[in-house]
């Protein structure tokens, strides 16, 4: 069988989707899968040594007019006679598809190639414009943009969702397509991490307890509210630290965080370490006390999923896909976004009960072993719908 992935940014980025893509290609090539990627930009011989199951690369030109794009692809696919391609959006309207004329998806259905698509973050059905805009402007925009988006939708075989709340969101505001949406939950997890004891912590591992937030410092993560918040009750607990983990995406966040340690006798209390390497993100979950997300928009949540594999105390915001992962006061605590008091009251709670705590942490690990979130089960739910395609068409 041979798939083509494509993605809209280098391969080997930091994102979430990235991530995933990479995951899915590597579970793939164990079912004998030739992948062919899609992407922005080549792979260096260490990146196409560590995914062998990549076949070809096609490098799509952002600079080029994206039909001239679409019409390249067409025929690189059909030369190596791709079975089926399978198109990975950043966003609800990402692949051009707020673009009648310059979605590739539409121009591949017309060439008679099977396109699927997957949507990793159905945020707003404004996102066809930038946050920014008045809301006049964003009611104007989707004149254009939602009939282009249904039109997308309707030359795929199916677009997947990667949580209940995406999967709803897109079913209500995309109501005459609602039925070509599926949800499947993705995930980077092998299923048995974290089952041996934690090693002896390392020298960037902080000692004594601390609230660990890891991902990419941003606007949409939220880390700000989340410093905003242990600083005000950073005088209850004075053995306890905060440690921000990721590397520093937006320099409008990490200005803020700056700004609010500036003013503060706790500073030396709040660890960022930046460009994380695997093997300190996995060491930091497994040393870590509790775990925040305080995100303002999330797909699902890549690094919750392991925090709660890794046994962690964990407390998210009520927005995306944290909700199926996170039940209330059972296996984590649920707060408003954007709400540092709310959240410091959620800390507290934590830190001042280790009874709840435990109890917490030890419902979320069995929570992700009885729900199979893993790459694994990604890959073969993503076999399963790509054989089911194929054999409709044959």
């Amino acid at each position: 069988m041979r798939i083509a992935q494509c993605i809209e940014v280098p391969l080997f980025d930091h994102g979430g989707v990235e991530v995933l893509v990479r995951e899915l290609i590597r579970e793939l090539h164990a079912d004998k899968v030739e992948t062919f990627l899609v992407t922005t930009a080549p792979l260096t011989k260490e990146q196409s040594a560590s995914l062998p199951g990549i076949k070809k690369v096609f490098v799509w030109d952002n600079q080029a007019p994206p039909s001239s794009e679409g019409n390249r692809l067409s025929g690189w696919l059909k030369l190596n006679q791709v079975n089926l391609v399978h198109f990975h959006l950043g966003g609800t309207y990402s692949w051009w598809s707020r673009s009648w004329k310059n979605c590739p998806i539409p121009r591949l259905s017309r060439a008679g190639i099977t396109c699927v698509s997957t949507n990793h973050g159905a945020f707003s059905i404004f996102d066809c414009v930038a946050s920014y805009r008045p809301w006049w402007f964003k009611l104007l925009a989707l004149l254009p943009c939602w009939p282009s988006k249904l039109h997308q939708l309707s030359q795929v075989a199916w677009e997947s969702t990667v949580s209940q709340h995406d999967f709803l969101a897109v079913r209500r505001w995309f109501f005459p397509m609602r039925r070509r949406f599926i949800q499947l939950y993705h995930s980077k997890l092998k299923g048995d991490e974290y089952s041996s004891p934690p090693h002896p912590g390392g020298p960037e591992v902080p000692p004594g307890p601390y609230i660990l937030c890891l991902g990419t410092v941003g606007i949409r993560k939220g880390q700000d509210y989340l410093v905003d918040a242990f600083l005000k009750v950073a005088d209850e607990v004075r053995d306890w630290n905060l440690v921000i983990a990721g590397r520093h995406g937006q320099r409008v966040t990490v200005e803020k965080i700056e700004r609010l340690l500036g003013g503060s006798p706790h500073s030396s209390r709040v660890m960022i370490l930046p460009h994380v390497p695997d093997g300190l993100a996995d060491q930091l979950l497994r040393h870590s006390s509790i775990f925040a997300m305080p995100s303002l928009r999330e797909g699902l949540g890549l690094s919750l999923q392991e925090a709660m594999y890794a046994g962690c105390a964990c407390i998210g915001s009520k927005v995306g896909g944290i909700p199926d992962l996170i039940k209330h006061q059972k296996t984590g605590l649920l707060v408003r976004p954007a709400d540092p008091e709310e959240l410091a009251q959620a800390l507290l709670k934590l830190i001042f009960d280790g009874t709840l705590r435990s109890q917490l942490a030890k419902e979320a690990r069995k929570s992700m072993l009885e729900r199979k979130m893993t790459s694994r089960n990604m890959a073969n739910t993503y076999l399963k719908l790509y054989r089911k395609n194929l054999r409709t068409l044959n």
